[in-house]
């Protein structure tokens, strides 16, 4: 008798608090594990007035921008300004906007978000992605 094939494997889920010393280098805020990987969320909060950040795609060898997104002041951080969400498929046309979308990684490609600017001094960004590895 068949029985149902798993898919997914384990739980990938990262958080990535971006900081004035960083700059405007880019931050991995997320590795697919051996067998690829399938994102579900990624949002953004800031205690900084209004930092843009750019969400890239890298597969080893090249970096591709998804979107570049601007957080509003105090996003995800009071009562009224929710966490930016960057998988919004309004700003990332090729993410399915049902209730189910997802990204889809290969072995090993990672995310990463890039300030386009520094941080203020003692402002931070917190990013956090959530997933399963194939």
């Amino acid at each position: 008798m068949a029985t149902t094939p798993d898919y997914l494997g384990a739980r990938n889920s990262q958080c990535t608090i971006i900081t004035n010393g960083d700059g405007t280098t880019a931050q991995t805020i997320f590795t697919a594990g051996t067998n690829g990987a399938r994102v579900h969320l990624v949002s953004a909060s800031t205690d900084d007035t209004t930092p843009s950040l750019t969400l890239m795609k890298n597969d080893g060898t090249t970096s591709c921008i998804l979107a570049t997104f601007q957080l509003p002041t105090n996003s995800g951080r009071v009562n009224g300004a929710p966490a930016v969400d960057l998988l919004d498929p309004t700003v990332i046309p090729s993410i399915p906007a049902d209730p189910g979308r997802f990204l889809t990684l290969g072995a090993g490609e990672t995310l990463a978000v890039a300030m386009t600017t520094t941080l203020t001094v003692d402002k931070t960004v917190h990013v956090v992605v959530d997933g399963v590895d194939y």
